[in-house]
């Protein structure tokens, strides 16, 4: 955005959740705190990011791994170190614990430790029982230390110091001149639950920590301003920039260019990007806390609360695998979990286990041979599996890794973007931050023979050939959705209701899927397999919470693991084997079951897991159709989807649900450029793109408030706009008899919605000419009409 609030650009499409307190910070990029709640992550949590002021390079400085903790305000001192607060999403009203550490690494350091918090620094904190109890978290910033180490951030009081007064907590922090830190702090408990007590509650003040040291009393610190009949907060020294930072302004970073030098894949004014990686083995998916009986991972179901931080927290492993799983790689298209709170058809027309919308973008096969047929390798000496594809800009998504049967292995459960003309190429490995990169360029992925897949125009789908071996089905659209009443219902009528039914007082395996009464909105056979967490139907779990059995962890029911097909019994039965990785043998199970008493002497019911028996569903004398290939797998591409229901349906709103496009197209204005243009400009230049209903390019408009090809400023332009290169690039342009005249002060109109109707508006506010600010030449260097008097 310009300083008069003009050109304001969404630079962060990514943040389907929330962002929040953009800080500048010296070298040029923007601090803010984004709120994490992807996938099955806590619904509480909060990172902290930085982002190029174009939208590129964004990327954690402290990542949401403290659950349920958040990180959400934040300041940097001269010299750089940052300051962040870390308290509970709840209970303490923003106030919680200090920590500071670097901007950046020394050069060649990893940002960020290991994902096992067992092996990486302690940061002090004193807890509500008075005594020290350093924590540690997964991917711990690089040289991270508490400021304020006299408390925490928990959900629990601050610790009673010794003069018998609760120490206090901390939030809002911001530099000040001389390295010194201001700091909102409050006296007392700082939480709002009897833990042991709230009282005395918040009286807040500012305060400052001179040079940004910890501080162990709060007689170390020096009050700036506390009056008791307020609670101050928010403070800034009202200082000039320098007087803190010693530059008199953040470094300014080149804006993307967009001009068709970045790769040849996207030609000037795109509004599509690249992304790729430059290995999926070059990975820290796994788990920071697991469960030693299932090899650090999730257990099946447990009655231990945070047994794994497995899919919740750290790690989105589905079941145990090796490297050599690793066979492609799924982009999936992420939408917001839109809620219409009031008016018509309000209310939320849709269900699934995620916190957003998931579609397939596309799934891309990873390995890479040789004109001989042996494999290529990356330059670590592992098989390469880098790859690149295309994608429309400004649409958030994320990656799942596959195995051979286009099963999930792992998830990132992080919203990403790119920009219109953007390479994201540079993260060196899959959630790989305390490790060094693999460099991109190294790999095949990077080279022009390299084919990069355009995910705008079709759907690639991993399948079988006749032979059982790993093949690529195209889809010739945008995106592939699974959902339940399309797409899993009509499979189960077919193939399965025949012996799953109501009418047999004893159906195989307590299942019943004929059953299409709704509980809560849902229909009995959806709830049966994706949503039966209180095991109200068929055999119930060995594990209880109180006195219920309950079906736990990443379970939604007896059949389903959510985001994990590989471990679910309903892939297991349509597959006819175990795909998890284990063997029945591994863990015990019932004779009996659903009865505890059943298993193994000696047993514990958190170890156990389920069994594959029986045969493939439905079974080979069965008169029922079986199951082909690529049903199987809709299957479970809607498990690793996170089981999508267009629950509207049932009520009239099915328009408004699952499959209702939430996102607005992409539109970019690539010339004139934002600002002032030196070069003439001689063509309007316009990006369109969307990657769920399309564009609907009769909706275009343009216009601009300056005269145009004749046409009187505020005329409709559209019409003249034509198709720049191929006319599946996106890219539209009105060419210009003459270039631009001398304009100080211009903007340039453009807007378009997508087949669903949401709309994108761009003004962009630009110049080809200085504004001369006096009218005696001085700026144009005409200084005949300077008075010969001025000395």
């Amino acid at each position: 955005m310009d300083e008069d609030g003009g050109n304001v650009t969404a630079i962060a499409p990514m943040t389907i959740g929330s962002a929040l307190h953009p800080t500048p910070l010296a070298d040029g990029r923007i601090a803010f705190s984004t709120y994490e709640s992807q996938g099955l992550r806590d619904r509480r949590l909060w990172g902290i990011w930085t982002i190029y002021p174009d939208g590129r390079n964004w990327g954690p400085l402290i990542s949401a791994f403290r659950a349920p903790q958040a990180f959400h305000f934040m300041t940097q001192l001269p010299g750089e170190d940052l300051v962040v607060v870390d308290y509970y999403n709840l209970n303490n009203n923003g106030f919680g614990a200090l920590y500071r550490f670097p901007a950046r690494p020394p050069a060649g350091t990893p940002p960020f430790h290991s994902p096992f918090p067992s092996q990486n620094p302690s940061v002090t904190q004193t807890v509500s029982g008075g005594f020290l109890f350093p924590f540690q978290m997964s991917f711990m910033p690089y040289g991270m230390y508490s400021l304020s180490p006299m408390t925490h951030g928990n959900d629990n009081a601050a610790p009673v110091g010794g003069d018998g007064v609760r120490v206090g907590k901390f939030t809002h922090p911001s530099a000040a001149p001389g390295g010194d830190l201001i700091a909102v702090w409050t006296p007392g408990p700082a939480n709002d639950l009897n833990r042991p007590t709230p009282l005395p509650y918040y009286d807040a003040g500012l305060y400052l920590l001179p040079s940004a040291d910890p501080i162990w009393s709060p007689d170390d610190l020096v009050v700036i301003k506390n009056n008791p009949a307020y609670n101050e907060a928010w403070p800034r020294p009202l200082v000039p920039y320098s007087q803190i930072h010693g530059i008199a302004e953040p470094v300014t970073l080149p804006w993307l260019p967009n001009d068709g030098t970045v790769h040849a894949e996207l030609p000037a004014g795109t509004p599509f990007g690249l992304v790729g990686s430059s290995s999926l083995y070059k990975r820290e998916s796994f788990p920071g806390k697991g469960s030693a009986a299932f090899d650090g991972l999730d257990p099946f179901n447990t009655s231990q609360n945070g047994a794994s931080s497995n899919w919740t927290g750290q790690g989105a492993d589905a079941g145990k695998y090796s490297d050599s799983d690793i066979w492609a790689v799924r982009i999936v298209g992420l939408e917001p979990n839109t809620h219409r709170s009031y008016g018509p058809n309000n209310g939320r027309h849709f269900d699934n286990h995620a916190n957003e919308r998931h579609r397939i973008l596309g799934e891309i096969p990873l390995r890479k041979s040789d004109a001989q047929g042996a494999p290529i390798l990356d330059p670590e000496g592992n098989p390469d599996t880098s790859f690149l594809v295309k994608i429309p800009a400004d649409t958030p998504f994320t990656f799942q890794t596959l195995d051979r049967n286009g099963m999930v292995l792992n998830m990132a459960m992080t919203w990403h973007q790119v920009r219109p003309g953007e390479v994201r190429a540079d993260c060196g490995g899959c959630h790989a931050h305390s490790q060094q990169p693999l460099d991109f360029a190294l790999t095949e992925a990077a080279q022009t023979n390299y084919a990069v897949r355009d995910l705008s125009r079709q759907t690639p789908l991993i399948t079988a050939d006749a032979a059982g071996q790993p093949s690529l089905l195209v889809v010739p659209q945008a995106k592939v959705d699974v959902e339940f009443y399309r797409d899993i219902r009509p499979l189960l009528t077919r193939s399965c209701i025949g012996c799953h039914t109501a009418a047999d007082p004893n159906p195989p395996g307590a299942l019943v899927l004929d059953d299409t009464a709704l509980y809560s909105g849902l229909p009995g056979d959806y709830k049966r397999l994706a949503d039966d967490r209180d095991a109200d139907w068929g055999y119930p779990p060995v594990v209880t919470v109180g006195t219920d059995p309950r079906w736990r962890q990443t379970n939604a029911s007896r059949y389903v693991r959510k985001f994990q097909s590989r471990r679910s019994l309903l892939t297991w039965k349509i597959f006819g084997q175990r795909l998890d990785g284990w063997s029945n043998a591994d863990h015990p199970t019932e004779t009996v079951p659903g009865d505890p008493s059943t298993l193994p002497a000696g047993t514990s019911a958190n170890e156990a897991d389920l069994d594959y028996t029986g045969t493939i569903m439905p079974p080979p004398s069965s008169p029922y159709p079986a199951l082909s290939e690529e049903e199987k797998r809709t299957f479970a591409r809607w498990i690793d989807l996170g089981c999508p229901i267009n629950s509207g349906e049932e009520s009239g709103n099915g328009a408004f649900g699952w499959f209702l496009d939430d996102l607005r197209p992409t539109l970019t204005v690539s010339l004139p450029r934002p600002g002032l243009n030196t070069a003439p400009v001689s063509l309007l230049r316009f990006g369109l793109a969307d990657a769920n209903s399309g564009v609907d390019l009769a909706t275009l408009s343009i216009s601009a408030d300056f005269p145009v090809e004749g046409r009187p400023p505020g005329s409709e332009l559209a019409d003249l706009a034509l198709e720049i290169d191929d006319p599946e690039e996106g890219i539209h342009g009105i060419f210009l008899s003459q270039p631009l005249p001398n304009l100080s002060q211009a903007t340039l109109r453009a807007e378009v919605r997508d087949v669903q109707g949401n709309i994108t508006r761009v003004a962009q506010n630009f110049a080809t000419a200085i504004a001369e600010i006096f009218n005696d030449g001085f700026e144009s260097g005409g200084t005949g009409s300077w008075s010969s008097a001025v000395p």
